[in-house]
């Protein structure tokens, strides 16, 4: 059968796959019953003869209709017959919308860009589709996406002029009339002003699907000390003195949160399957932008966009890759990720972000089981070439991540630093030191994040200090790890850089900006970076 022909004559189809698929077989993973076995054939010979008379509105019901059977527990009877036949609407989809991408050509936009869709909770009728297919062979008639461009375009003008050619960053920057035929059309976002390729976007889940938080609710140290322990992982935030948790088992359910920290306009993310950890604000010249989960990823990692212009952002880098924004980037806030007890401790005041968050999640449990396995775990092979990844690290190996100034990059193995504990270096002009304490646990282990293996947390700072360079060592006082001595005065430091004892008790070492990256993801982003690494026993450089 040809999928190509029925995509090319009824393009909402492939749409309708991906929206389908994605939604039942990746956001929602089903055990299936033996059941599922014995009427594969029944599921196959069900969806071919589908495919090959049904009418497109007939074809858009029946993935709606998957959809909402899938969704609904309590119609497990359903599952062996509607999952195989999934299965395979899945292959033939993926097929089908792979010879609608390679066609992609400026002649095709009429096909691509489409009349209203309908609401999604709502099954289109039959009169309805139809009267979508007809529109599109009318010529010349505005539709609702491209009024809605033109609307938002006009409010939000683009942040490079028009005819710029690269970025401030020498980021060369594409410009055509091409729209996305898969992710271009339900969105506002200009795609013909770019700074990827469309194949480096894959769809992880459909947009919005993972709610960000916006203005969330917060409790005291108090309060969430009643249900988390000593290790439970955290991004801490401080901005103008006032500090902030923001814990890992509520950020792998949501991705981004909105917020306002120390009076400033902040965005706090987290992507679990590159396990970044990044703060920015979120105010770029006069106007505040809100982000959410766009459903994309590049390289495995997020891509998060601003619902002011449906702009892409890569979440790595805070850089906007399609859109209106593309040449802006984001402002990093330093952010990183260590234990509720670490953060209690120096920080008695903090403020956590509540669990009361107003969606259903199993908040403390985690949907990545074994993700960060130091043997197995890495990237899904559906969102990266496990092939590509440079061999010096394993794949979910835990590094230290920093771009430098000039743009240059730098990443330090965990497993160094869990035996250096304080490791000191020279990079891009800057001398620092990079500090490791036990105690954090991993979000991406075990199924319950509380039985998880401890991994430790980190940070990284400037050794300057007031015109005088320190050299740090762990303290040979501090059984449980936590804090570092100097060799010039012997005061004592803790992983938030303050000085807590000694002749410099009270000061604060300079932040560096980092990020705890998974080596394959950082290697995707910097392939050249530079790595210091275990070599025997002793930590070393590999250039």
């Amino acid at each position: 059968m040809n999928t190509g022909h029925l995509v090319a004559a009824q393009p909402e189809i492939c749409h309708r796959f991906h929206i389908a698929i994605v939604e039942c077989l990746v956001e929602r993973p089903i055990r299936l019953q033996h059941r599922a076995v014995i009427l594969l054939p029944v599921g196959v010979r069900l969806v071919r003869r589908l495919v090959r008379h049904a009418s497109a509105p007939h074809m858009l019901d029946l993935m709606q209709s998957i959809r909402n059977s899938l969704r609904n527990a309590s119609r497990a009877r359903l599952i062996g017959l509607l999952a195989p036949a999934a299965g395979v609407i899945l292959l033939l989809g993926a097929s089908a919308c792979s010879d609608d991408i390679q066609q992609a050509q400026p002649q095709r936009q009429i096909q691509v860009q489409t009349a209203p869709q309908p609401n999604e909770s709502e099954p289109p009728t039959q009169a309805a589709a139809q009267s979508q297919l007809e529109s599109r062979a009318q010529p010349a008639q505005p539709t609702q996406q491209e009024r809605q461009t033109a609307a938002v375009g006009a409010q939000h003008p683009t942040f490079l002029p028009r005819d710029a050619t690269e970025t401030a960053e020498g980021i060369p920057i594409i410009r055509d009339d091409l729209r996305h035929p898969v992710y271009g059309r339900d969105w506002s976002t200009e795609w013909g002003i770019r700074i990827i390729e469309f194949d480096e976007l894959l769809q992880g889940a459909v947009r919005d699907r993972i709610p960000a938080l916006t203005g969330p609710n917060y409790v005291t140290l108090a309060e969430a000390s009643t249900y988390y322990s000593e290790e439970t992982p955290l991004v801490q935030v401080n901005v103008n003195g006032d500090p902030r948790g923001y814990p890992l088992e509520i950020l792998t359910w949501h991705e981004i949160v909105n917020d306002v920290v120390g009076g400033v306009p902040v965005t706090v993310t987290f992507c679990p399957l590159c396990n970044t950890a990044i703060a920015f604000e979120s105010q770029i010249g006069e106007e505040v932008y809100q982000f959410g989960v766009s459903g994309l990823l590049r390289n495995s990692d997020l891509v998060m966009y601003d619902r002011n212009t449906e702009s892409l952002w890569q979440q790595s880098s805070g850089r906007a890759i399609v859109g209106r924004m593309v040449g802006a980037r984001l402002r990093y806030v330093p952010a990183s990720i260590v234990s509720f007890g670490q953060l209690r401790s120096a920080f008695p005041d903090a403020l956590i972000l509540s669990r009361e968050t107003g969606w259903p999640r199993a908040y403390g449990q985690n949907p990545y089981r074994n993700y960060d396995n130091p043997e197995t775990g890495g990237p899904y092979g559906i969102f990266f070439d496990r092939d590509s990844i440079d061999p010096r690290l394993p794949p979910a190996e835990r590094v230290v991540a920093i771009e430098g100034p000039s743009g240059a990059a730098v990443a330090y193995a965990w497993s160094a630093l869990e035996v250096e504990r304080a490791l000191h270096d020279s990079f891009d002009g800057i001398d620092l030191v990079v500090f490791w304490t036990p105690g954090a646990r991993s979000a991406l282990d075990a199924s319950v994040i509380s039985n998880a293996r401890q991994v430790g947390a980190t940070a990284v700072f400037e050794t300057s200090l007031d015109g005088r360079t320190l050299s740090f060592q762990p303290n040979p006082d501090d059984a449980s790890g936590q804090t570092f001595v100097d060799e010039q005065t012997g005061s004592t430091w803790d992983i938030f850089g303050r000085a807590l004892a000694g002749p410099l008790e009270g000061e604060q070492l300079t932040r560096v900006i980092h990020s705890d990256h998974f080596w394959f993801a950082w290697q995707a982003f910097h392939p050249t970076t530079r790595l210091l690494r275990l070599v025997g026993d002793e930590p070393a450089v590999d250039q």
